[in-house]
């Protein structure tokens, strides 16, 4: 889709070129996974008049010292599940385009240092 453009009609007439939703839809996952936005790389292609959207991306592993007991709210395959929904829902909601599926696949993992307690 590079250098056209994407029409959104369910709120009426916008049009949003690719570049401009590739980047959207870059920050958006990016806020959703906890990555830099410049590690998420996007692929938009039309399914039949509705977009279909592409995220390759690290994930960012939490670290295991965390003191809790509930490990599975964190595991990365629910994670990555929730970033897709929330990336479905606020491309959707931001742009007013008919999405009809998000695909996350992750390029690899890394983890932050814990911070510091005070």
């Amino acid at each position: 889709m590079s250098g056209s453009s994407v029409t959104v009609t369910p709120h009426g007439a916008n049009r949003i070129t690719a570049r401009a939703m590739t980047r959207l839809v870059s920050a958006v996952a990016a806020d959703a996974l906890a990555v830099q936005p410049s590690q998420v790389k996007v692929d938009v292609a039309d399914a039949a008049g509705r977009l279909d959207l592409t995220v390759r991306t690290p994930l960012c592993l939490l670290p295991l010292d965390r003191g809790e007991t509930d490990t599975s709210v964190d595991d990365a395959l629910d994670r990555t599940e929730r970033a897709q929904h929330d990336i479905r829902g606020t491309v959707a909601t931001l742009t007013g385009a008919d999405i009809a599926g998000v695909t996350v696949r992750l390029t690899g993992a890394g983890s932050r240092p814990p911070k510091p307690v005070d």
